[in-house]
């Protein structure tokens, strides 16, 4: 009979504490939820500027897959010359331009 006096003051003490960690709790679930859907956008980000570099490289790829089966013949012979050494022929006429 006499306890319910006793544990009255006690109740509300404990209610506050639960509302208060109930409080925080939610803000830190919100702060936390927040975080992750930054992290998981940048982390998309990252992965689209890597799938752009992938296709890059691999263009590049091919490229140079085609440079390695192109036969030796004497129009690959020049075009290397013309590329990589900047040579030309001697009747040839070469315009300059100036690319700002």
């Amino acid at each position: 009979m006499g306890k319910g006096k006793y544990f009255v003051g006690q109740k509300k003490g404990v209610y506050l504490a639960v509302r208060i960690f109930l409080v925080f709790l939610f803000v830190f679930a919100i702060a936390f939820f927040l975080w992750c859907l930054m992290y998981v956008n940048e982390a998309d980000d990252q992965a689209k500027e890597y799938e752009a570099r992938i296709e890059r490289l691999s263009d590049d790829v091919e490229q140079l897959k085609y440079l390695v089966d192109a036969p030796l013949d004497d129009a690959y012979k020049i075009r290397i010359a013309r590329e990589k050494l900047g040579m030309c022929f001697p009747d040839e006429i070469i315009f300059y331009t100036e690319v700002n």
